[in-house]
């Protein structure tokens, strides 16, 4: 563990001076940019469309040791958005995948090369939303949904309350952790089966989970709001810190279905806070009620944005979630959390205790250079901890390159392992 920890201090201290302190939005777990590309089809016509491809080539060395194996991945996602009667829309997103596993991961079966991702319907209205389909879906709690489900979630406005329900159904495949929308496939490494539990057909595995916000610092608009609401911003120039709570979540979840052995409830709540110093933070305590498996996560996180000139930023952050067992050997089991924490070993909710900590900056200008440090690491069971280093920029406004570098260390391999890989990203 000192070793690891100097070598993060190592790889922290050489991203910032290349920072050359100028806050980056790197995006470890979704590096994709199908999202910024979508352009109108027609100008008399509301439809956007937007196609990406992907390159992926890398290599994987158990270090201490001769052997290396090498890897690839492949992808071309198209997506179509329509619009109509103001508030409404439609969206798609599909497509075919391609790989090659490392020669050192485990057997997981065959491919999947063709997927949708996403195929929903959205009305958004002043206070409410409601979006019916095949979408993806992400509890106020990070880690206990963060899925791609059919099913529908809704969202509803009130002052300074504000209430999400959400339920649907998943099946292996189209789940996040399967393998048209994963890469756990092209590492596995220990031969876990994130997928194996879920269902192959509509209704064997299924949630429903309802979050209810209130923020407590919420102050109703006035007529004069409105009236001056171009000055509003406008203090007496000091540059006050506040801190205090900015938002209280109460939650609940349920997982169910014909395969799941036992009926899953979670409860708890999650509290924002905003600190001195334009630091933000975030702590909560779930709870997991099942036979002979209850058990509670309390979780804290820290974390703050720094602005420098010219348009450039630096993100940090660290938390802690931990495992409180009510019974004994109990583990936190939540099927759809997919954290997705370590490019190569994906850990999850099951791998708990966990510590993360990370630094993401990007640069100013045209291009979009960013550079990322991140860090995660157990603290009992297979003691795996994780580094990976990503930098990153944009290309002809048309296509992105992402190097990927990661070191992981697990007692659960006889030897460290090293990987590197560089993905190449072209969308239109």
């Amino acid at each position: 563990m000192t070793k690891l920890f100097l070598k993060l201090a190592v790889v922290i201290g050489i991203s910032l001076t290349i920072m050359n302190i100028n806050h980056a939005n790197a995006q470890m777990h979704c590096r994709s940019i199908l999202g910024s590309h979508l352009t109108p089809f027609h100008e008399n016509i509301p439809l956007l469309w937007a196609l990406e491809g992907t390159m992926a080539p890398g290599i994987m060395i158990p270090i201490g040791t001769e052997d290396k194996a090498m890897l690839n991945g492949g992808m071309v996602i198209g997506a179509l958005n329509y619009s109509f009667l103001d508030n409404h829309s439609l969206y798609l997103e599909g497509g075919y995948k391609n790989w090659k596993n490392s020669e050192l991961s485990q057997d997981i079966g065959g491919k999947q090369p063709l997927g949708m991702r996403q195929a929903f319907y959205q009305y958004s209205g002043n206070n409410v939303s409601a979006t019916l389909g095949l979408q993806e879906m992400k509890l106020a709690n990070y880690y206990l949904i963060d899925e791609r489900i059919i099913g529908g979630n809704f969202d509803y406005e009130l002052n300074a309350w504000t209430f999400n329900l959400m339920t649907g159904t998943v099946t292996n495949a189209f789940a996040r952790m399967g393998k048209f929308c994963g890469n756990k496939h092209l590492y596995n490494l220990i031969g876990e089966h994130y997928t194996e539990n879920i269902g192959k057909k509509l209704g064997e595995t299924n949630m429903v989970a309802f979050v209810l916000n209130w923020d407590p610092a919420y102050e109703k608009p006035t007529e004069s709001d409105n009236e001056f609401g171009e000055f509003s911003s406008f203090d007496d120039g000091e540059n006050k810190q506040t801190a205090g709570l900015s938002n209280i979540g109460i939650l609940y979840y349920n997982e169910f279905g014909k395969i799941m052995p036992d009926v899953k409830h979670y409860f708890g709540s999650i509290q924002d806070w905003d600190l001195p110093w334009d630091f933000k933070g975030q702590t909560g305590l779930v709870g997991q009620a099942m036979p002979s498996n209850n058990a509670m996560v309390y979780h804290a996180r820290l974390g703050r944005n720094i602005n420098w000139k010219k348009g450039a930023m630096t993100e940090i952050e660290a938390g802690y979630i931990g495992l409180l067992e009510v019974d004994k050997g109990a583990v936190f089991q939540p099927l759809f959390s997919n954290l997705f924490l370590g490019e190569i070993m994906r850990l999850d909710a099951a791998d708990f205790p966990l510590w993360t900590a990370e630094i993401k900056h990007r640069f100013p200008g045209k291009a979009a250079l960013h550079t990322a440090v991140k860090a995660v690491g157990q603290t009992s069971g297979n003691n795996t901890n994780e580094i990976d280093l990503e930098i990153g920029a944009k290309l002809f406004n048309h296509s992105k390159i992402t190097a990927i570098l990661s070191h992981v260390q697990t007692d659960a391999l006889a030897d460290d392992v090293f990987m590197t890989r560089l993905e190449v990203r072209v969308a239109f």
